[in-house]
């Protein structure tokens, strides 16, 4: 979940007016991390990913089959129309042969929303898989994130992995004493298959 820029402001002067009405009994511990490099990195993501890619060429293949059926019928489709032009057919052949080339017509018509069905229904599964799986992996990552928070007795955690909607990055400066990006990256890969 990525906080607007405005948002980030707010905290800020929010947890800095906690901080100043608490007095000194709080003191103010911000610590960083890189969720986009975290999400990136994680075993979880990238063996899902190499299944996404699988199932996507799955997808293709299927549509290249359907694509070849398709252009099947419509060599054949093709055929049956140079038949009804065919002078040396009786009347009966030749309206026989039109007939079926209608069919012919209303089968290609079938099959290409077949297809488009297909590629339909299959971009949109394909799209809730990775959603649904972006959203797992992002909450499993979050929860690592906020046990080292609670473990370094953070009160602040910023994601520095994000720019603003002009591209200027939302945490301008942050020492890297203060980012656990590595720390949460060992634990979640600590049981990654070798």
């Amino acid at each position: 979940m990525k906080i607007h820029p405005i948002n980030y402001i707010g905290v800020l002067l929010a947890a800095f007016a906690f901080h100043a009405s608490a007095g000194a009994q709080t003191d103010l511990r911000v610590i960083t991390v890189d969720m986009t490099y975290l999400y990136e990195n994680y075993h979880s993501t990238i063996e899902a990913q190499e299944r996404f890619r699988s199932s996507i060429e799955r997808a293709q293949r299927e549509t290249e089959r359907l694509m070849e059926e398709g252009n099947a019928m419509v060599e054949e489709y093709q055929e049956i129309i140079e038949q009804t032009n065919n002078p040396a057919l009786s009347d009966e052949a030749r309206q026989q042969a039109q007939l079926q080339a209608q069919e012919m017509v209303e089968a290609i018509r079938e099959k290409e929303r077949e297809l488009q069905q297909f590629q339909n229904n299959t971009r949109r599964s394909l799209e809730q898989r990775q959603r649904n799986h972006r959203e797992l992996m992002l909450d499993e990552i979050r929860e690592v994130v906020m046990a080292e928070a609670r473990e370094r007795e953070a009160t602040l955690v910023f994601d520095t992995s994000g720019a603003t909607l002009i591209g200027i990055p939302t945490l301008i400066y942050a020492d890297s004493s203060f980012d656990i990006t590595d720390t949460v990256l060992e634990e979640i890969n600590r049981d990654a298959p070798e």
